[in-house]
């Protein structure tokens, strides 16, 4: 073979071969840094986004901490007792309620006394304007 007729189909292959690697290059060295990390951080934006969104997954629990002190209500066993309306007369308990004229009564010591009348009953829950009974 010629030398000049290699020479021209070795020019083919590396322009072939290169050709492609200088467009690259050439399109990179046209945008600036400043374009590219724009670029960049908009992506990042973009995937942060999208975990925040994320509902959270819980970590696994932690050890069980120190047990509280003890609490004073409760310690008895005994919790609050509905007994209807008020009857005359009936021994009532700590921690009994009842309605009387539309009103609720904790029965805070044991007591036969009438709620409303002692020290010995607390208003819980004060009757409303359409409630039945007693005087308005």
């Amino acid at each position: 073979m010629r030398p000049d007729v290699l020479a021209d189909h070795l020019a083919t292959v590396i322009r072939g071969v290169f050709s492609p690697l200088a467009l690259r290059v050439a399109a990179l060295e046209a945008t600036t840094a400043t374009e590219t990390l724009a670029a960049s951080l908009g992506e990042l934006r973009a995937q942060v986004a999208i975990l925040e969104a994320r509902a959270p997954i819980p970590g696994p629990p932690g050890p069980d901490g120190p047990a509280g002190p003890a609490g004073r209500d409760g310690a008895d066993g005994k919790g609050l007792s509905y007994l209807g309306v008020h009857v005359a007369g009936k021994t009532y308990d700590a921690g009994d309620l009842v309605t009387e004229d539309g009103s609720v009564f904790y029965c805070a010591r044991t007591t036969t006394a009438k709620p409303g009348t002692t020290h010995d009953w607390q208003l819980m829950v004060k009757r409303g304007r359409d409630a039945r009974g007693g005087p308005r």
